[in-house]
This record gives C-alpha cells, sequence and structure tokens, in this order.
C-alpha cells in the first residue's frame, strides 16, 4: 500500500511540472479588467478580451459599447516560456501575461491611419 501511494505522489509531481507549459498560448486567453490608456486618457475597470488566433498568435479586443471601444483590436504573434509566461512583441504591439499572478499588460502600435493604440494593464476575471 505505501509503495503505491509513493507511485501515485511521483507521477503526479511528474505531471504537475509539465502542465502549464502543456496548454500553450491557451492560459492567457480569456476576459481581462484592468486601466487602459488611450492619448494620455485613462479608463479604469476596462474590459479586454484575449482569443487565440492560432498557434502563435492572440487577439486583443476592448470590449465594444465602452468610450475606450474606439482601441483597435490587434492580433500578435506570442509563445508560452516554460510556463512563466505568455508574451510576444512584433510590428502590432507587445503582449506579456504572468502565469503565476494572471496579470496582463499589453500596448499597441499604430499600423495604419486610423488605428487608435492603446496600453492596458489588468487582471484575468
Amino acid at each position: 500500500m505505501l509503495a503505491l501511494g509513493s507511485i501515485f505522489f511521483s507521477c503526479k509531481n511528474s505531471d504537475d511540472d509539465s502542465a502549464p507549459n502543456s496548454q500553450g498560448i491557451e492560459v492567457a486567453t480569456g476576459v481581462f479588467k484592468g486601466t487602459m490608456k488611450i492619448q494620455g486618457q485613462d479608463y479604469y475597470n476596462a474590459i479586454v478580451n484575449v482569443s487565440k488566433t492560432d498557434d502563435a498568435h492572440v487577439k486583443v479586443q476592448p470590449k465594444s459599447g465602452e468610450a475606450y471601444s474606439a482601441a483597435t483590436s490587434k492580433t500578435i504573434n506570442v509563445t508560452n516560456t516554460a510556463g512563466i509566461s505568455v508574451s510576444g512583441n512584433d510590428s502590432q504591439g507587445s503582449v506579456n501575461y504572468m502565469i503565476s499572478s494572471k496579470s496582463l499588460q499589453i500596448s499597441t502600435q499604430k499600423t495604419s491611419e486610423n488605428d487608435v493604440a492603446f496600453y492596458f494593464e489588468g487582471e484575468k476575471q
């Protein structure tokens, strides 16, 4: 019985070590609430939806129907770094999601005349 318990705990510990990274970038998807800054204006309790578009990209999209909704949605290249964070930086902007604290930072870039760039800091809801 003791040997069976030791095997169970040994297997469980090895599974726990690999679990965060096995989720890929999906761990950074969901609804986030925090502060958004657009052209020097702060919007508190702003909501941003983050969704996976493929195995290497997430779409960051401010909630529609809000004062800050003019901010332009962007699709940004990201990777899961050893189960610690999901982050990336490309011409559309940058994303950094810390898995342990469930905190997110987004900074988008203006890539066309009509784009509205934004900066966001928040936590997963």
